[in-house]
């Protein structure tokens, strides 16, 4: 029988944080095939790994130039609407990917067009997103909520996996995208039963003063030393470490010689692992040193990630697979808990937009690792992601656990 008293049974018995979790559930659930359906769905059409790094790129690129301007609608407005909005409008986006693929006339130039498109939308939803979540559960329950709210990526990358080579075989790549587009159909109408009041901004800023407000948050950031370093890693990591994910298909194809199972099968070893390490993060993460786990998890991350590239980190790549997705989890679970408990709500959604351009420094790093695999090899890709990811990481570690030790 389950202790009512456990952090995270408390936070679900609140209805505001449940039906956000819930919404979140089927919002990741759609959001992880949509990543993973559209670069299985290039591979399908392409045998270029710098393609591959274009339609993740076209995703990340409105992140990386809007967000900012993003960040500034969420202080600006009801963040709830927002979502409600974007919600919505992926899932026509989706429906419409799959309505292409079935009748036909689907392409890689069509599939970036589409990517971009949805990239927009994530540069308005993820601040709004992201801001949420402190306004519906109190500080001393921010890192389980950070935590529990992390296991539907988790989950979903457990979900998906398991079920992407079974639909793929029956209903083929257009069901994927069906399935996605409802699944975003369930968030909407799981968002429209949220309090939007709860959400209303708590600072009236004025349209003249968009460039003003977004200077204020970014000189409070670069002020804020523990955010600014983050920031710093995170977009160096995002340029490299961060960008390997797009490789995946390359190496199911070219290196494992493998098909939709096999490309499944390493998602869900990634997605087992990144299960187990929230599971740890909510039993003990009100417990543990959060910068600490923060910096030796990327290095053990980076570490995985060196040797999958040497010579012979292949053989063992359903291995190493484990260990990266499990530290890269608490990696990244670390470093938003820290970030969220120590903005302030005013600046929340601004600075969690310039923060976000860590991952929209994905839409450079896609390109590019593309581009060092096929001119070079996928091998020496993924090392040299490690190893610049490994430095950077190294010396901002060191500096974060010198003043927080």
């Amino acid at each position: 029988m389950i202790n009512k008293n456990f952090a995270f049974v408390k936070l679900m018995q609140a209805k505001e944080y449940r039906l956000f979790w819930i919404a979140a559930f089927f919002s990741n659930m759609g959001m992880w095939a949509l990543v993973y359906g559209r670069l299985w769905l290039m591979r399908t059409m392409t045998d270029s790994e710098i393609m591959l790094g274009l339609v993740s790129s076209a995703n990340l690129a409105p992140v990386l130039l809007l967000s900012i301007f993003g960040g500034l609608i969420a202080d600006k407005y009801n963040r709830l609407k927002i979502l409600r909005s974007t919600r919505f409008l992926f899932s026509i986006m989706t429906l419409l990917t799959g309505f292409l693929i079935f009748f036909k006339v689907m392409n890689p130039i069509i599939l970036i067009l589409i990517s971009t498109i949805t990239g927009i939308l994530l540069a308005i939803d993820i601040p709004s997103r992201s801001s949420m979540i402190a306004k519906l559960v109190t500080k001393d329950q921010l890192a389980t909520a950070i935590s529990m709210y992390s296991i539907v990526f988790g989950v979903s990358a457990i979900v998906g996996p398991s079920l992407f080579h079974p639909i793929v075989n029956y209903f083929g790549l257009s069901g994927i995208f069906f399935i996605i587009g409802i699944f975003y159909l369930l968030t909407f109408v799981t968002l429209i039963k949220m309090n939007l009041s709860i959400h209303n901004p708590t600072k009236e800023i004025k349209s003249y003063k968009v460039f003003d407000e977004l200077y204020i948050a970014a000189k409070y950031l670069v002020k804020t030393p523990i955010l600014f370093i983050i920031l710093s890693i995170g977009i160096l990591e995002g340029i490299t470490a961060g960008s390997i994910d797009v490789l995946i298909p390359a190496i199911t194809t070219d290196i494992l010689n493998g098909t939709s199972k096999t490309y499944g099968n390493l998602l869900l070893i990634g997605g087992i692992s990144g299960l187990f390490s929230t599971s740890f993060l909510i039993l003990y993460g009100d417990k543990i040193n959060k910068y600490t786990f923060y910096v030796f998890s990327g290095l053990l991350y980076c570490l995985a990630l060196i040797i999958l590239g040497s010579n012979f980190g292949m053989d063992k790549i359903f291995y190493l697979f484990f260990i990266i997705a499990a530290a890269r989890v608490i990696h990244q679970t670390m470093g938003t808990t820290i970030i969220q408990s120590r903005v302030k709500e005013e600046f929340r959604g601004r600075v969690l937009s310039i923060l976000n351009l860590s991952w929209g420094a994905g839409a450079i790093g896609s390109v590019f690792i593309g581009f060092l695999a096929e001119s070079f090899s996928i091998n020496f890709a993924i090392f040299f992601a490690g190893i610049i990811s490994f430095i950077a990481l190294s010396v901002g570690g060191f500096a974060i656990i010198y003043k927080y030790k």
